[in-house]
């Protein structure tokens, strides 16, 4: 698997290179990751995955649309972004629940921050295809804040920072609320979505 995460990487990086996004470019990453689906699932191929299906929705690619999508591949091919919850740049000093098992169905969820995966409504849907509830705010009721990769070195002072710390006060006040980022989210419902052997 690592490999082919690699070889994710590689064509990244080769596509970004000239800083211009071809319709065909775009077209071949969907078919690569069409046809290894299990890197589809992991991070940062849940990423990509999800930000091409935004992209390639209404079956038209505007201008908008692949400036974002360029401005996602630069930033995992750089490796902006961490893979890993216990040593980034994007998430440092994040005060993240590594421990808590992810499991959304019937559950109320706030995401809050910008995400790799896509855009809000877009994260919403695949929320509500879990099973779970997107919340517009934290609440006594939420059970998970999902905090999006593309986080600011100076989140504390946006209104990002602002949420987390209206969770940390519930979570103080005996409420279980449980912060996670985006990666742990996406892998959580990748793990769900897979089913298991008999």
């Amino acid at each position: 698997m690592r490999h082919a995460i690699e070889k994710l990487i590689g064509i990244m990086e080769a596509m970004v290179a000239d800083d211009h996004l071809h319709d065909l470019e775009i077209e071949f990453l969907k078919a690569w990751l069409a046809q290894y689906p299990d890197v589809a699932q992991l991070w940062p191929g849940s990423a990509v995955s999800g930000a091409i299906e935004t992209v390639l929705a209404d079956g038209h690619v505007s201008e908008d649309e692949r400036a974002y999508l360029m401005t996602t591949l630069k930033q995992l091919a750089a490796g902006e972004f961490v893979f890993n919850d216990r040593d980034g740049a994007a998430e440092f000093a994040l005060p993240l629940d590594n421990t808590v098992e992810v499991a959304v169905r019937d559950s109320l969820v706030c995401l809050a921050g910008d995400f790799l995966y896509g855009t809000r409504p877009a994260c919403e849907r695949l929320l509500e295809r879990a099973g779970g509830w997107p919340a517009a705010a934290v609440s006594r009721n939420v059970r998970y804040l999902v905090i999006g990769s593309k986080v600011s070195p100076d989140w504390a002072g946006t209104p990002l920072g602002q949420t987390i710390k209206d969770a940390l006060a519930l979570q103080q006040a005996g409420h279980a609320i449980a912060i996670v980022s985006e990666r742990r989210w996406l892998e959580s419902l990748a793990t769900r979505a897979t089913p298991r052997a008999t």
